[in-house]
């Protein structure tokens, strides 16, 4: 059987990423046969801060098969122990043994299946319940705080994939280890610190500002109101946020919050907090959102960004 173009594609993504030079120094951080973790590792400060800190709050893994719609439906966002798929064995054995698979892209599709959930992002969302104030118990203050939270960690997805550059991260994004690619932006944006922390501060409001389901056309508006005098920068971040999965957006987000929001509401309640505060009470006009960018400025200090 000749091997098809897509099969090419995802042998030639596998092999690139292994051959990625690995430290031996960050070993102790390494989670055996989650696929590529040793290579994020020894690329990512951004990452390697994630899996410390995650660690430090006690926080663990379970090697399950995990789908995604399992990690959607059944794992628990609030507990301290994330299930993964163990695959990483298994996808460097069909790199080198491919030819001996009946249906190649029959085994790309099983092992692509369950090795969709990237811990890089289900950990951050673990350690950012510590950075924020207390949740609020009402339903509709509820959904903010979510979304608020959301934002966050997809801005952090968005930092990783800038961090990784273009040509990594988006290998790294079709093997699903990571959720955004990046870096097309930093030539533009430069690389003060400063200038990027808005630009990632309209990667935010964009973001926030979808899972609030603002009509997609109203939001580079919003966010150039928001942050006046950088039409440039807002116009690339927006166009970068919107690509967030809108079925995610309209569908799926508040179907989760609308199914969970009394359980997610008590579990936050019982988790320790790093910084004692008042309970965080998001503005209902999205637009008044500026007053809480402190809250996203933490959330960058404490990442380095």
């Amino acid at each position: 059987m000749p091997t098809t173009p897509e099969v090419k594609s995802f042998l030639k993504d596998v092999d690139f990423l292994c051959q990625i030079p690995t430290l031996k120094k960050y070993r102790k951080l390494l989670l055996p046969e989650y696929p590529f973790d040793h290579q994020l590792l020894s690329l990512s400060s951004i990452y390697r801060l994630s899996r410390k800190q995650y660690l430090s709050l006690g926080g663990s893994y379970s090697a399950k098969v995990c789908s995604t719609m399992r990690a959607l439906s059944a794992q628990d966002l609030f507990k301290d122990e994330i299930n993964f798929t163990p695959s990483f064995t298994e996808l460097v054995w069909f790199k080198n043994y491919f030819h001996e698979v009946s249906d190649p892209e029959l085994e790309i599709e099983a092992l692509t299946r369950f090795n969709e959930i990237s811990l890089f992002h289900e950990q951050n969302h673990r350690i950012v319940w510590r950075l924020l104030p207390p949740a609020p118990e009402n339903r509709s203050d509820l959904f903010r705080y979510l979304n608020f939270a959301e934002s966050l960690v997809v801005t952090l997805d968005l930092a990783l994939g800038d961090e990784l550059g273009k040509d990594l991260s988006s290998v790294f994004e079709k093997m699903k280890v990571i959720y955004r690619s990046g870096g097309e932006h930093l030539t533009v944006i430069g690389k003060n610190q400063e200038d990027y922390r808005q630009y990632l501060l309209a990667l935010f409001s964009t973001t926030y500002f979808a899972l609030e389901t603002i009509h997609y056309d109203d939001i580079l508006n919003a966010v150039n109101y928001m942050l006046p005098g950088q039409k440039k920068i807002n116009k690339l971040a927006v166009k970068r946020g919107l690509e967030i999965n809108e079925l995610f957006t309209r569908v799926t987000n508040p179907l989760w919050q609308d199914r969970y929001w009394k359980t997610a509401g008590k579990k936050l309640a019982k988790i320790d907090k790093k910084f004692k505060e008042e309970i965080l009470y998001l503005p209902e006009d999205p637009l008044d959102l500026i007053e809480d960018f402190p809250l996203v400025h933490r959330l960058f200090d404490f990442y380095g960004i």
